[in-house]
């Protein structure tokens, strides 16, 4: 900004600026003027994109090529001059406080904000003071944009219980051993952040080598999509949970209960053309050895509206099967006042230990009960830089989305 003027955008009884599609985004501009300048125009932009953009380079020496790979969307690209106009004479601000109201629909079709290494879901306010042969000054925020995705719509598919199994055997001909058996199975397919997802492990090990450990992981996996110069996704897993257990040695079984909590993270997407969002359970058995350890992968529904029947999942003593508790399937009210990122934040709870959950396990939370969601950062993550190349900005332009966030093990 000039020297003697600052500027400030803020959103109406919504500090964090969290919105869902369809939802009208109103706030204020404030501009303090110190001292009179020269401008053609003040204009404001609400602005939504994705776009994803990566480098990956071959060969050697003179056969060495670098492909850049590029994928664009637009959703919202709306200007409107707060005063002046492109085409007008320029005029001089007055020292003073010049507020500016503005306000519009965000359309429905908004996939949910999203900041990765190589692409972005972002949402911007801009404001520009443009000025004759002058750089033109820029202050811009973001804002959230979160999607509905209530588990409900999908729940006779979802509330089922997903199980996979393998069988690893090592060596091959007749050096082949016997094989290791492992299945993993998660009593339910859709969660909302703030859940804990049981995972049941079952292995019989007829074989001779011994499984140190098992690791249970949540990840995320996001893929970027190009466009230009062809199509090409590039898919980035990310371990956002992670938990483990004592193996099984040769010629023994088992049976292990582990608790994955979810913390706060974008709901599963794929409403956007060049990037999508998608959640999976990874449960592996180490072992020692030139040996490719066994995994087995259970892809899951994230969402912002939990099942009706399902809250906190559980497994109840003496079977082997997966029982779950009732929650509302009511969607969350958006508050008419956000936390700021600021303020401070409850810690994640940790993993609901198995004993409390069977103890637990028959109660149903009722609806006026339930907690409020909260919007916290996820984890893991760090502000970008909102502002484009042909962008020159003067105040502190980095912004991180906030993601909803039930409190289910909290009193």
């Amino acid at each position: 900004m000039p020297d003697g003027c600052e500027c400030r955008i803020q959103f109406d009884n919504n500090v964090c600026g969290v919105y869902f599609p369809g939802q009208t985004l109103a706030g204020v501009v404030n501009l303090c003027v110190l001292q009179a300048f020269k401008v053609k125009g003040v204009s404001l932009q609400i602005k939504g994109f994705a776009e994803v953009k990566w480098s990956e380079t071959t060969g050697t020496g003179k056969a060495r090529r670098t492909v850049h790979y590029h994928g664009r969307q637009d959703y919202i690209n709306t200007v409107t001059y707060l005063q002046g106009s492109p085409e007008g004479n320029q005029f001089d601000i007055a020292p003073g406080m010049h507020s500016y109201r503005f306000g519009c629909v965000l359309p429905g079709n908004l996939p949910v904000s999203f900041e990765g290494p190589h692409g972005h879901i972002r949402y911007t306010v801009r404001v520009v003071l443009h000025r004759p042969w002058k750089i033109d000054p820029t202050y811009k925020v973001g804002f959230t944009v979160l999607r509905q995705v209530n588990l409900n719509e999908n729940g006779s598919a979802l509330a089922m219980p997903s199980k996979l199994e393998i069988q690893k055997v090592f060596c091959c001909g007749p050096c082949a051993s016997d094989p290791l058996y492992l299945s993993a199975q998660i009593p339910i397919s859709g969660y909302v952040p703030g859940q804990t997802i049981a995972v049941r492990i079952e292995a019989s090990n007829r074989s001779k080598r011994r499984v140190t450990e098992f690791s249970v992981k949540l990840i995320k996996n996001v893929n970027y999509i190009s466009q230009t110069p062809y199509c090409r996704v590039r898919s980035v897993p990310e371990i956002v949970a992670e938990v483990r257990c004592p193996g099984v040695g040769a010629g023994e079984k088992g049976v292990w209960d582990q608790f994955l909590p979810i913390p706060a993270l974008p709901s599963t997407s794929n409403q956007c053309q060049v990037l999508t969002i998608g959640y999976e359970v990874e449960v592996e058995g180490k072992i020692t050895g030139p040996n490719i350890n066994p995994r087995i992968r259970i892809p899951f529904t994230l969402g912002t509206i939990p099942l009706a029947a399902h809250a906190i999942p559980t497994m109840p003593n003496g079977d082997h099967g997966l029982t779950v508790y009732p929650v509302s399937a009511t969607a969350p009210e958006m508050p008419t006042t956000v936390a700021s990122p600021q303020d401070p934040q409850p810690p994640l709870a940790p993993p609901v230990p198995y004993d409390e959950l069977k103890r637990t396990a028959q109660q149903s939370i009722p609806v006026d009960q339930l907690p409020p969601p909260t919007y916290e950062e996820a984890v893991g993550s760090t502000p970008a830089n909102i502002l484009e190349d042909d962008e020159e900005g003067a105040d502190t332009n980095k912004f991180t989305p906030q993601y909803m966030v039930y409190r289910f093990n909290e009193s």
